[in-house]
């Protein structure tokens, strides 16, 4: 009987903790660590991001030729930008073949330094003039495509061997704004395929 009497209470008490530490808080501290302290400055209410996807095995070849091209925007006077604003265009093509069936369009998004001045063109990155940028155009030469953004979708035809697309481009200098300084101006814009 005296065992019983010192066992329950124990018992009871090892319940009455089990079940505190397994009850949910409605409020606590933050599940984020470490704290970063005060020197990061204030911390607030945030909310979350959530990262959707996939891997496809969608994909076409980019021409041997379109994957690492130069193209030669020409040599302009410093006093030519004093009547206008932009060079003349010079085209340039982004080649793709061996596509699947399921890749009815192909589009190319353009990547790379923005330019200070205006940030829809390409900064001029190797060289040393300034107060210039290089801008982009679709086929048309009227609609400009500013970095960071996706070209218009151009159809795949379809062929015996898979399918294949060139998309069509134009390239000038345009003045950014800023004041014109003579130098090499040279850049480079990564890109990568975008299908559907």
């Amino acid at each position: 009987m005296n065992i019983r009497k010192r066992i329950l209470p124990v018992a009871l008490a090892g319940l009455m903790v089990s079940g505190s530490v397994l009850a949910t808080p409605a409020d606590g501290p933050s599940p984020i660590n470490p704290n970063p302290g005060t020197s990061a400055g204030t911390q607030g209410a945030g909310g979350e991001v959530k990262f959707t996807g996939e891997i496809t095995d969608v994909s076409c070849d980019v021409s041997t030729a379109s994957k690492s091209q130069t193209v030669d925007l020409g040599k302009w006077a410093k006093s030519y930008f004093e009547s206008r604003t932009e060079t003349t265009e010079t085209p340039f093509t982004i080649s793709v073949k061996d596509c699947p069936s399921s890749v009815n369009t192909v589009a190319v998004l353009f990547d790379g330094d923005k330019d200070t001045g205006d940030n829809t063109l390409l900064k001029v990155t190797d060289g040393s003039a300034t107060g210039v940028g290089i801008k982009l155009y679709e086929a048309d030469r009227t609609t400009a495509i500013a970095i960071g953004s996706i070209s218009k979708a151009v159809n795949v035809v379809a062929g015996t061997d898979g399918g294949s697309a060139d998309l069509n481009f134009f390239a000038d200098y345009k003045s950014d704004g800023n004041t014109i300084t003579v130098g090499k101006a040279n850049s480079v814009s990564n890109f990568v395929m975008v299908y559907n």
